[in-house]
């Protein structure tokens, strides 16, 4: 049986381990980080000008928008051009009722993101929601088209340590499979794992959701990392569903 160690926040592991359960897999839910509100440095008061340039608010996934939408001042809000990094941003910000008028046409990444013709006109005032420590790539290149830009840090990402019963798992499991869907949790994995409980996790198959994963994980020494179809449970499982089984 080949087990399958997901990485995701608890919520959507679970929801991906209840998947692959019904196809007959063993997940091994290993969350490495919760999430919790942190007070942004930046004033979004006057983070944008009262003046006629563009004002630009960028929710880059859905904790973005959980946490910075209380953060808008109502009196700005209806000035506010609304643009989302990712489908599962768009549905979370729609959810709460406000418009999506800017996200790219295909792809879910910073990359994809800054292709938009849209940006590349009439730059103005760009703030972006997000994690300390993330999104450097999206800002700079949001710089680059002309825009002058504030990053609103509303969340922070905490450590969640590996449980014994979880290393346990993967240190038996005969075929493994790892889901990555952030270079953070692939951090703090091998900061918080046993050395020979990582080098097996290297040396095993993995899925990640992006080139940047991909890169990141072939630079520790990973030598099986395959991409997935898309970021979203559905994706990943449809991408676990069409590859080989490891010799089964």
């Amino acid at each position: 049986m080949t087990h399958v160690l997901v990485t995701r926040p608890l919520e959507a592991s679970r929801q991906l381990a209840d998947q692959l359960e019904a196809l007959g897999l063993f997940p091994i839910v290993m969350p490495l980080y919760t999430f919790s509100a942190c007070e942004s440095a930046l004033d979004l008061n006057t983070a944008w000008s009262t003046g006629k340039a563009r004002k630009l608010a960028v929710f880059t996934s859905p904790r973005a928008v959980q946490f910075g939408l209380s953060h808008i001042p109502r009196d700005i809000s209806d000035d506010l051009e609304f643009a989302v990094v990712g489908s599962a941003t768009r549905a979370k910000l729609e959810s709460c009722g406000y418009p999506v008028h800017l996200q790219a046409s295909t792809g879910f990444t910073s990359e994809d993101f800054l292709q938009m013709p849209e940006l590349a006109v009439d730059a103005g005032e760009a703030v972006i929601f997000c994690a300390p420590g993330g999104r450097e790539a999206l800002a700079n290149g949001l710089r680059d088209l002309g825009w002058s830009v504030g990053m609103a840090m509303v969340y922070e990402r905490l450590g969640l340590r590996p449980e014994t019963t979880q290393i346990d798992l993967i240190s038996a499991a005969k075929h493994l499979l790892s889901v990555w869907t952030s270079i953070s949790a692939l951090k703090l994995a091998e900061e918080y794992l046993p050395g020979a409980v990582w080098t097996k996790i290297l040396n095993a198959p993995a899925l990640v959701i992006s080139a940047r994963i991909q890169h990141y994980l072939q630079q520790l020494g990973a030598t099986r990392v395959e991409l997935a179809v898309g970021p979203g449970n559905s994706e990943l499982l449809q991408s676990i569903i069409n590859r080989p089984q490891d010799g089964q």
